[in-house]
């Protein structure tokens, strides 16, 4: 730019015809005023340029914000699937307790059947026992009917003998009914456990796939917002550039039209400054082109408002000598947002591959 402006007739107190007249050579006041009036004009149409690198900055502002408008889409996206994935594994520990529980209730039903299988042998060895009684009972009145009258005592014990066999026998059949009338309810239970078992582990499977899915489009979704942050940081960087050129020649503006109501900004007060000390800027401060981004911003802004004040105070030695300086401290700033561009674009690179 330092180059660009020394071109301009209008600043640079030239005129291009006139280069080789000699100071003898006396030149007409009727020459000189369409000269300037050409140089003023010049200059204003390179000036108005100015509104269309304007519109070029809008649009990319503009287009960086519609990428931060996506970003906080796919952020509320990522929370969501967040949600579902914190509730899904909050199933699954439900069925896995379920499944538990089941598996327990198996393994109790199983020592259930096996303590009816043991009550039913008792059983069985009471019925004998009982048959075995009633069998006693029958050689007993037997044997009082061969002795006579001399076994009475002995039949009446028989009889009692045969009442209480009946009866153990009695009761063993209610028993053994009972048993397995509850034997038959258990082995019902234990199907109707075994068949869900194979229900809540496959349950179990497919909800455990879908959370890794859900987990692969988290983690998908967080790539996506970090390329869609590295975009349009880019972008804005970009901008900001385009800013600094409309900054200059805002500067150069109102030296033409010797403006001494406009005042230009501060180098904290411009998109840039906002952006590096209050803004996201502050998120890549670990960057070394960061770091060195400061110093020339600021000389920038002061080189330009001390060229105006140099101006209106017809210092032009002073103007001439604060533009260089603004031009030199502008080439840095642009040279440094592009290397900060540069190490934002490596670090993006790095973490590519490990989503790779």
């Amino acid at each position: 730019m330092n180059l660009w402006i020394k071109k301009i007739p209008c600043f640079t107190g030239r005129r291009p015809h006139l280069q080789n007249v000699r100071p003898s050579e006396p030149v007409s006041n009727h020459r000189a005023a369409p000269e300037q009036a050409y140089e003023r004009i010049i200059c204003s149409q390179l000036l108005k340029g100015v509104s269309t690198l304007e519109v070029v900055r809008d649009a990319l502002l503009k287009s960086s914000q519609d990428l931060r408008n996506e970003q906080q889409a796919i952020d509320e996206l990522s929370s969501r699937n967040s949600s579902a994935k914190n509730s899904l594994e909050n199933l699954v520990n439900l069925i896995e307790t379920i499944g538990t529980s089941v598996e327990q209730s198996t393994g109790s039903l199983t020592k259930f059947r096996a303590s009816f299988e043991e009550i039913n042998k008792y059983i069985n060895e009471i019925d004998q026992l009982s048959r075995q009684t009633n069998l006693i009972a029958v050689n007993s009145a037997i044997e009082a009917a061969h002795v006579g009258s001399k076994g009475a005592g002995f039949s009446v014990i028989a009889k009692e003998i045969k009442s209480l066999s009946d009866q153990v026998s009695h009761s063993a059949s209610n028993i053994s009914a009972l048993t397995k009338s509850i034997e038959s309810s258990a082995n019902n239970v234990c199907t109707v456990v075994s068949n869900q078992q194979p229900v809540i582990e496959h349950m179990n499977h497919d909800i455990h796939h879908i959370v890794e899915s859900i987990k692969i489009v988290i983690s998908r979704s967080v790539r996506t917002q970090s390329v869609i942050t590295f975009i349009s940081t880019l972008q804005f960087l970009n901008t900001v550039k385009l800013d600094h050129v409309i900054w200059k020649l805002q500067v150069y503006k109102l030296l033409l039209e010797k403006n001494k109501d406009h005042h230009v900004n501060t180098h904290t007060d411009c998109r840039l400054g906002k952006w590096y000390y209050e803004g996201e800027g502050r998120s890549f401060s670990h960057y070394a082109a960061y770091a060195q981004l400061e110093k020339p911003h600021a000389e920038v802004h002061s080189a330009g408002r001390r060229a105006l004040e140099a101006f209106f105070d017809d210092d032009m030695q002073g103007m001439t000598a604060a533009l260089e300086k603004m031009e030199q401290a502008s080439n840095n700033v642009v040279r440094l947002i592009d290397e900060l561009s540069t190490e934002i674009q490596l670090s993006e690179s790095q973490t590519s591959l490990q989503y790779s």
